[in-house]
């Protein structure tokens, strides 16, 4: 696929069409580099697993089991730099609001992070979501403090509490950002 990009030359401003990348030069949805086979998730039912969210369909969602909390870990195949997680409700035309996630917090690099921990430690990064936020069929984009979010490997993501239901259900997840490269050598171009 081709994407516009914008060139300034000489104060004035031209429009190219070039190749989309995967670089460091723009953000844009990094899900496909997460690495789903160390992927998990604390409290999912196995009838709608966390597997779910990242298909693109917010009829399959990822559905809490005991109760309304869920701690996924997010794994990547490279470290990347994240600047936003784009969440979507389960069913958004026919919302039970209830069971959508209100309260989140986000944690970087926390390998192994039990309930009791998501509770008591500092979280990276939290979000509280309006009704208003989590109806929307697009679904709702949160960005981060991309400081904090420089060299991650995997995330945490804790729903620690709904609108009122016995459990949770989340219908998508996106995680935008851009990969840490080192320099590649092949593209590299001998000069003279």
């Amino acid at each position: 696929p081709k994407s516009p990009a914008m060139m300034s030359m000489g104060g004035a401003t031209q429009t190219e069409t070039a190749p989309q990348k995967m670089d460091c030069t723009t953000m844009r949805d990094i899900t496909p580099l997460i690495s789903k086979a160390d992927c998990y998730c604390l409290n999912e039912c196995h009838d709608a697993p966390h597997s779910n969210l990242f298909i693109g369909d917010d009829r399959l969602p990822l559905k809490s089991d005991a109760d309304e909390q869920l701690l996924l870990h997010v794994t990547f195949n490279e470290t990347v730099k994240v600047s936003g997680l784009k969440f979507t409700a389960f069913n958004t035309s026919n919302l039970d609001l209830q069971t959508a996630p209100k309260y989140i917090k986000v944690f970087v690099n926390r390998d192994s992070m039990g309930f009791t921990d998501a509770e008591d430690i500092e979280p990276t990064e939290e979000f509280e979501f309006t009704e208003d936020e989590i109806s929307s069929p697009e679904g709702i984009e949160k960005t981060v403090r991309y400081v904090k979010f420089q060299r991650v490997s995997s995330l945490s993501i804790f729903v620690e509490e709904n609108f009122g239901g016995d459990i949770t259900a989340l219908g998508g997840l996106r995680i935008h950002g851009v990969p840490v490269q080192g320099t590649n050598m092949d593209n590299l171009k001998k000069c003279g």
